[in-house]
């Protein structure tokens, strides 16, 4: 499961003037889908799961005046 959430607001100054501030995060939850595990049969890491198919959380904000 990998969500993603955005949210922004805008700040009108005048009619044709306005700042934008926006918040995203992606795969917000932070869960992790774990990979395949190692099938090697005379490897030590045998059964071993050591890779995720999503990445971690990623937090961006930003600021936009528009003119």
């Amino acid at each position: 499961m990998d969500w993603d959430f955005p949210t922004l607001k805008n700040f009108n100054f005048t009619e044709r003037q306005h700042l934008q501030f926006r918040f995203e995060s992606f795969n917000f939850t932070n869960h992790p889908n774990f990979g395949l595990p190692d099938t090697t049969l005379v490897d030590a890491g045998f059964g071993t799961i050591r890779t995720t198919n999503t990445n971690m959380r990623n937090i961006q904000v930003g600021l936009k005046y528009m003119f």
